[in-house]
């Protein structure tokens, strides 16, 4: 919901505010015609100023009370969501002695009411208000340094582009990217390289590469606060009433025990994902919303790619790097440079099914960055599901902020913030999350990481990624020489 009401805004600043900015212009041109004594100058200055006026005030008040109304239904409905969720989970638990759902279900119940009081707390105390104001003020801050960074590198028609591409002078300013994200996927009937006729999973299960009931989400090996969403879904045709919602057709435990003692000869066949589609939508849907705050507005389609060898479901992290070109083409910037750096124009983003260690997600870089991030040969990102939604819904965009060069710092307020390496409380970081509680209510990204993501974006980033049109060399044909022309006579 949030999302949405970040578009709307957009789309008032793309139909509503760029028209008549552009109109402005034009009149501002029309009106320097005239010598200064000229009273129908003065008149055109006049018309110019008050538009100008008028269309500042409409637009930025129009949008606060669009993006207030919005939020508050947003909130609204949001709670009433995880609400009604979580006693629909705690009944299910109860009936199914699911000790863990009905757990689930508290959670989510408890989180949802505190922050739904928390959101509704702020936005009728004018703290989403001065939030609003401090945002406009960044952004047009934010304008004018990369206005500086494309100024100082690009020139002509080339600067023109990417001006207007990312709307720099008028309408809504950002990059606007393409990306995928992806799921890996299980496959039941997939056979083993070693034993052709025996299904792959069933090998690596035997061999202890992978833990298949884990991966189905009937054993729980890495603790209760680490259980994943895992999905699986028997490949049967069903029929269905189309009464929309997520398509359910799981596996049962036996189901999966008759798999594997069988060896694959018995049991439904069925694929596994790493998480059900609502939580990557939920972590997609954020990264698109965070990445405003970057001033990068980042869309994704979502694809499924089977994975088949140890390594590529249960990630170490230091192989990733190839994981990503192997498994998801991207180009090696050891043997195609100009490719990798094209690829960064289309982020990518893979749900895998778990790490070797404690991480939730992990970044590769192309480029090393100013705070010391080391450059890989290509790039990418790659997360796990966890619960609950409400903390970790932001490790995607979190990692894509690698992605764009940032780096961890201190506070939960924080969207680059890491247990692992930085702190929440040392220095401002505690005054600091009780502000951001009042006017953000949940982590966010600041200006100085604009302007990071930014610096990184102009340096590395290719011009055709940014809005510049291809140069197209137009190939002449070579003139005949006349030794030739006698020849032919």
């Amino acid at each position: 919901m949030a999302l949405v009401c970040t578009e709307i805004t957009e789309w008032i600043e793309e139909e509503v505010s760029k028209p008549v900015e552009e109109w402005e212009e034009r009149q501002e041109k029309r009106c320097k015609d005239y010598p200064w004594y000229d009273p129908r100058g003065w008149v055109c200055w006049f018309v110019t100023i008050l538009v100008k006026v008028i269309r500042w005030v409409v637009v930025t008040v129009g949008k606060w009370v669009t993006r207030t109304v919005c939020k508050i239904v947003g909130v609204l409905v949001e709670a009433v969501v995880q609400i009604v969720g979580g006693l629909w989970d705690v009944l299910v638990g109860i009936v199914t002695l699911d000790w863990r759902r009905i757990l689930d279900g508290l959670l989510r119940i408890g989180i949802g009411a505190v922050l739904g009081i928390i959101r509704l707390g702020r936005i009728g105390l004018l703290g989403d208000t001065i939030d609003y104001i401090i945002e406009e003020i960044n952004k047009e801050r934010l304008r004018r340094y990369v206005r500086g960074l494309l100024e100082a590198k690009y020139a002509g028609d080339r600067l023109s582009q990417i001006k207007d591409a990312i709307r720099l002078d008028h309408g809504a300013f950002g990059l606007r990217l393409h990306g995928t994200a992806y799921r890996t996927k299980l496959d039941s009937e997939t056979p083993s390289p070693r034993e052709p006729g025996v299904p792959n999973l069933v090998v690596l299960h035997e061999q202890g590469a992978i833990n298949i009931r884990a991966l189905c989400g009937f054993e729980f090996d890495e603790g209760f606060w680490n259980r994943k969403r895992y999905k699986t879904l028997k490949k049967e045709t069903v029929l269905g009433g189309g009464g929309g919602g997520e398509f359910d057709n799981p596996i049962s435990a036996d189901d999966l025990d008759t798999y594997l003692t069988s060896r694959g000869a018995e049991g439904p066949p069925f694929i596994v994902l790493p998480m059900r589609d609502g939580a990557l939508d939920t972590k997609v849907s954020t990264a698109s919303e965070k990445g405003r705050e970057l001033a990068l507005m980042l869309d994704f389609d979502k694809e499924i790619r089977e994975v088949t060898e140890a390594g590529h479901i249960v990630h170490t992290g230091l192989a990733q790097p190839r994981f990503l070109i192997d498994v998801f083409g991207r180009r090696d910037a050891t043997t195609d440079s100009a490719g990798a750096t094209a690829d960064l124009c289309h982020p990518v983003v893979v749900g895998v099914f778990r790490y070797t260690n404690t991480l939730r997600g992990l970044a590769s870089n192309l480029h090393e960055t100013r705070c010391g991030l080391d450059a890989h040969n290509a790039s990418g990102a790659t997360f796990i599901d966890n619960l609950p939604d409400q903390i970790w819904k932001y490790v995607p965009i979190h990692e894509l902020g690698h992605y764009f060069g940032l780096c961890h710092t201190d506070g939960v307020d924080r969207i680059m913030y890491s247990p692992k390496t930085n702190s929440w409380w040392r220095g401002w970081a505690i005054p600091r999350t009780l502000l951001n509680v009042y006017l953000q209510g949940e982590p966010t990204f600041t200006y100085g990481e604009a302007k990071a993501t930014w610096d990184y974006v102009v340096a590395h980033f290719a011009p055709e990624c940014l809005g510049a049109k291809p140069i197209v060399i137009e190939a002449r044909p070579a003139a005949a020489s006349p030794g030739a022309a006698d020849a032919v006579a």
